[in-house]
């Protein structure tokens, strides 16, 4: 496998490529779909592309099913994560404004 692939290209060498689509996609985060959920993941944590594939489920938005070996709410989560992390840096790089008070 080459460092630098196509986009889309990725896909072709995923491990998920001979399992039902069905397993990456459970009808909720919980309960009975817990296994689902966890089936996925294995075959997500063998696949060579995985970097590839979760950067892909990031970049896009991607909203639904198991990417990369992340749920939905795992995204959302590292998304907000990530937005703090940015505000925080940003807010470290430029000084308070002065306070100008009309005379």
């Amino acid at each position: 496998m080459t460092a630098t692939l196509y986009a889309g290209e990725w896909q072709a060498a995923g491990a998920c490529l001979s399992a039902d689509p069905e397993i990456f996609f459970p009808v909720s985060g919980t309960g009975a779909s817990a296994p689902q959920i966890e089936l996925a993941r294995q075959i997500c944590a063998r696949c060579p592309v995985r970097r590839e594939c979760l950067d892909w489920a990031m970049n896009s938005g991607e909203m639904h099913g198991i990417w990369g070996g992340t749920t939905p709410e795992d995204r959302t989560r590292a998304r907000r994560k990530d937005a703090a992390r940015r505000r925080h840096a940003a807010r470290r790089r430029w000084p308070a404004a002065p306070d100008i008070r009309a005379s």
